[in-house]
């Protein structure tokens, strides 16, 4: 009777035959693609220089790369290599920046950015060497000692997507015409935003991946080839380095600084949740892929606290807090007496206080996994303020200063933190607004739709907040009302954006075009001007990374790098 019921239904029986051929069909094509061979990785450059910006050729056998001597701040140049370990040939030997090149479609010539100090220009050369082109001016450079890449084949190989900015104009994606030298602008980033970067054709050409930089982070973004259609693909709102695209344009992989690390993460182009390629380790970057393979940078930092005295020109000082991992972020208690700062030496970003003479260390958090961006101290000197980026997005926290501190969540989707002059209110940033709550996170209140704004510090007498935004020092009321500019750079951007306020004036960090290195300058509010205090030798750059004045602005803290080697990985049988 059984058997009987089960012929009478035949929707059973339809089931049962389609889940006989799925599974024929599954072992059908096990059985003519073969086992999956072993993903293999290996390092393809020698260690001699300093490697960065990786790029595969179409048919996957060489790369293309910019290098510069590893010893000195110097320029890069680039070079071209067989796969895996061929010899490399040098192309370009400019005193500017050659950075991130790209292949043409037919693998026969390279197209790569040069960043001088008049602006950054488009460049091609044949990919065996010869002479070299110039096919249009882009506008002014980034003020960064690693500029983001900005440039990218169409598969015609008849045109290039590249950023295009301009002195009231914020990098945006422009097509590039070889023939006629034509720009074509095709993104414009809205306010609140801080512009374009990283362009990366669909090997079909019928999307681009870009990268939208806010003044917290940035995403991955698409659009079409004419710019159209742009829809967010990540929701992280943290630095990027690199974008790819899968063979098959299924997904796109990028770096990320999210979760304890730069991680390559791979994402479905349709949208979902990124994915983290865990066999890149937890510092890469500028990823590429074609056929099976994948390139990328690596470079394994370790950086230590040094302190020195002010003002100086020339002196280093000496390493106040060392460990195996990288140090960074360094800040003086407001009585001088300790310093805090984030410490990647467990293997994730941990919150770490000592002595002012780095002894007596003790370990504050255990978050275990989110990043940590900046940390500010209350004026008592008792507790830390810092900021963290997960998975559930950034958050703010408060923690005690002791061993093994609690740290309480106080504030959802916000960033850039600070206490007020007496330690009753935080100030923060949310939807590129500026924003005022109660020490614990309660009541907030707008005090300005300011957009681009950043580090948000009150003055000593209570009556002002100030903050950065782009090239100028603004100021408001700290009970809210209008803004108003305190001075501005001739600089892009100040830097890593780093501030600290003083009675008499304000320290910041820039970026200095000249040295290509990094500066600290000091704005007299009295004499309304600004002079260099002191060079960060060795700067440890990055999100976030910072310096710290003590409170008797006789020394500073900053985050140098000790130990530094960037090299290019390979992934053999990548999928």
């Amino acid at each position: 009777m059984p058997a009987k019921k089960l012929v009478q239904r035949p929707a059973v029986l339809l089931a049962l035959a389609l889940c006989s051929v799925g599974g024929l069909v599954t072992l059908m094509g096990r059985l003519a693609s073969g086992p999956q061979v072993e993903q293999k990785k290996s390092q393809v450059t020698t260690g001699d220089l300093s490697e960065s910006y990786p790029a595969l050729s179409p048919d996957g056998k060489r790369i293309a790369y910019s290098a510069r001597e590893s010893s000195k701040v110097s320029a890069y140049h680039v070079f071209v290599r067989e796969l895996p370990s061929g010899k490399p040939l040098q192309l370009t030997k400019s005193e500017a920046s050659d950075i991130a090149p790209v292949w043409a479609p037919d693998g026969g010539t390279l197209a790569f950015l040069r960043i001088t100090d008049e602006g950054t220009q488009a460049i091609v050369i044949p990919a065996d060497g010869g002479a070299e082109r110039k096919i249009a001016d882009l506008g002014p450079a980034a003020d960064s000692a690693q500029p983001e890449p900005g440039i990218s084949w169409n598969p015609d190989g008849k045109s290039l997507v590249v950023v295009q900015s301009g002195e009231k104009q914020l990098p945006g994606l422009a097509i590039l015409t070889l023939d006629s030298a034509k720009l074509q602008r095709i993104t414009n980033p809205t306010e609140g935003q801080d512009g374009d970067s990283t362009p990366v054709v669909s090997p079909s050409g019928s999307t681009i991946a870009f990268v939208r930089h806010t003044t917290s982070g940035a995403d991955v973004f698409l659009c079409d080839g004419k710019g159209q259609g742009v829809r967010r693909l990540t929701f992280d709102d943290n630095p990027i380095r690199g974008v790819t695209w899968t063979r098959d344009e299924q997904d796109v992989m990028y770096s990320g600084s999210r979760v304890g690390g730069w991680h390559l993460w791979r994402v479905p182009a349709y949208g979902g949740s990124p994915r983290q390629f865990v066999m890149s380790g937890k510092q890469a970057y500028y990823p590429s892929i074609a056929k099976n393979r994948l390139v990328y940078a690596d470079s394994p930092t370790v950086a230590a606290i040094w302190r020195a005295t002010l003002p100086t020109d020339d002196a280093e000082g000496h390493a106040v807090i060392r460990t195996a991992g990288r140090e960074r972020n360094p800040a003086w208690s407001p009585n001088g007496a300790r310093i805090a700062d984030i410490s990647d030496q467990t293997g994730a970003d941990e919150i770490f206080v000592s002595d002012a003479d780095g002894q007596n260390r003790i370990q504050v958090t255990k978050l275990n996994g989110p990043r940590i961006g900046r940390i500010a101290w209350s004026p008592d000197s008792k507790t830390l303020l810092f900021d963290a980026s997960s998975d559930h997005g950034q958050e703010v926290f408060t923690v005690p200063a002791v061993a093994d501190g609690k740290p309480v969540r106080v504030l959802l989707r916000a960033s850039t933190a600070s206490f007020s002059s007496d330690g009753k209110s935080i100030y923060f940033r949310s939807n590129g607004q500026v924003w005022k709550a109660t020490a614990s996170g309660g009541n907030p209140q707008t005090l300005s739709s300011q957009f681009g704004v950043s580090h948000l510090l009150e003055s000593v007498d209570g009556k002002w907040l100030y903050f950065r935004d782009r090239r100028a020092l603004r100021r408001i009321p700290s009970s809210g009302g209008e803004d108003e500019e305190v001075f501005a750079t001739d600089r892009p951007a100040f830097g890593w954006l780093t501030m600290e306020l003083t009675k008499k004036g304000l320290y910041y960090d820039e970026y200095e075009r000249s040295s290509n290195s990094m500066v600290v300058s000091f704005y007299d509010f009295a004499e309304k001007s600004s002079k260099v205090v002191f060079r960060l030798k060795k700067f440890n750059g990055g999100r976030g990374a910072s310096f710290s004045v003590a409170p008797d602005g006789k020394s500073i803290l900053y985050g140098r790098v000790d130990q530094s080697q960037t090299n290019v990985m390979l992934i053999d049988n990548f999928r």
